[in-house]
């Protein structure tokens, strides 16, 4: 039967035939906002109090996210968002990581069931809707999710079993090792017994479109230290130590921002986007070394958060360890992403330079050499974070010139 002249049939479900594969459709965009929300909520797992503890727990929780939504990236990477069976599928999961974002705070105590249901319920949903959405026209893409339905089972049975923990300290032990197992998926190809590793046809994907989406959730990240920024500027009275505060925080989500976007984002996206084989690129600089990022910035923003609200207290080894670890950690993962794309480590020295820097002064403070205030440990982490941009211009402008001079 022919179609009548003028018809449009349905989308495709697979990305490969809507009209732009590499674009991000507006229901990603959507999706997203569900973890901006998830992001925010970290500060109740932080704490006004952190302890190495608490870091401990949202290391944890934000693994777990970050997990849920590069997972979910990787999906919309072979399917089509403009076709209905997907949309739909993507809202369903919007709304199943709302669940998950709204039990955060109390994750590790009385919502830890709902935590980690709607993170199993979530891996059910997703993996089982690519199956079936693939495994016909790519039945190497479906093979590879059946395997992440075995992993994430293993897994399971530890986020399961540290719901019934007694002792938050085994709940965490026991989180640890369901992560663990999560992450270790990828790295061995999704091993099996007998079976061995799946083959890197089953995770080609397309290398714009994922390298977009990567700066996007970099982005929502940043995102919520201007969210902290304009909060605590509406709620508190605006004295001399809030101000500076607001000015060291938004100077600093600039420089970050600066240095994953001026020299980093872009060169990314096209070493990716050439890549025949994208998918160990996609695992290595995107998967896992991106997480990085986002633990240095959440840790980052929630530094700033404490210090907006109590500027002038001397603050404790772990709040010491946001304040100078969350950079250091932030420009260890750009660091290492820029060096799998292929930029020499000759390029980036400051980048280093800023880890051993920023990881120094935490020794100093939490030894007690150094006992300054919060906002001056903000004061000196931004101190630090200028120079690591300020020699990487340098060095990108002088690159830049002996090119031209190269070209001529």
């Amino acid at each position: 039967m022919s179609i009548p002249s003028g018809a449009q049939t349905a989308p495709s479900v697979l990305r490969e035939g809507s009209a732009d594969p590499e674009r991000v459709t507006y229901v990603e965009l959507f999706f997203d906002l569900v973890f901006a929300f998830a992001i925010a909520q970290m500060a109740g797992v932080l704490t006004d109090e952190p302890t190495f503890l608490t870091i401990a727990e949202a290391t944890v929780i934000t693994l777990a996210v970050w997990w849920v939504w590069v997972y979910t990236t990787w999906a919309t990477n072979w399917l089509n968002p403009e076709s209905r069976p997907v949309l739909w599928l993507l809202l369903a999961l919007s709304a199943t990581g709302l669940v998950i974002s709204e039990s955060i705070p109390e994750a590790f105590d009385d919502r830890r069931f709902v935590f980690v249901g709607a993170y199993l319920i979530y891996a059910l949903i997703r993996t089982v809707g690519v199956i079936v959405a693939v495994r016909r026209a790519s039945p190497a893409i479906a093979g590879g999710q059946y395997r992440i339905l075995v992993w994430t089972a293993v897994s399971g049975v530890f986020w399961v079993a540290g719901c019934f923990a007694p002792e938050i300290w085994m709940r965490l032990a026991l989180w640890v090792i369901a992560i663990v197992i999560d992450y270790l998926g990828p790295a061995s190809l999704f091993w099996l017994p007998k079976l061995g590793a799946s083959s890197w046809e089953a995770w080609r994907i397309r290398g714009g479109h994922f390298s977009e989406r990567a700066a996007l959730f970099i982005i929502i990240v940043l995102g919520e230290s201007i969210l902290v920024i304009g909060t605590a500027l509406a709620s508190h009275e605006l004295d001399a130590g809030v101000i500076a505060a607001a000015l060291l925080a938004f100077a600093e989500a600039i420089m970050l921002w600066f240095l994953y976007f001026a020299h980093g984002q872009d060169r990314g996206h096209q070493f990716i986007a050439t890549k025949a084989a994208t998918g160990p690129v996609a695992r290595l600089s995107y998967t896992y070394l991106h997480v990085l990022l986002v633990l240095g910035l959440v840790a980052t923003t929630h530094s700033s958060h404490l210090s907006l609200h109590a500027p002038h207290e001397e603050p404790v080894a772990a709040v010491s360890a946001l304040v100078y670890l969350g950079p250091a950690v932030y420009l260890l993962g750009l660091f290492s992403f820029k060096r799998s794309i292929g930029v020499p480590s000759t390029s980036i020295p400051s980048h280093a330079a800023g880890v051993i820097a920023l990881s120094g002064l935490f020794a100093l403070s939490a030894t007690g050499v150094l006992e300054v205030t919060l906002l001056a440990e903000s004061a000196i982490a931004c101190a630090v974070l200028l120079l690591v941009v300020a020699g990487d211009e340098f060095l990108w402008n002088r690159r830049s010139r002996q090119t031209t001079k190269g070209a001529i």
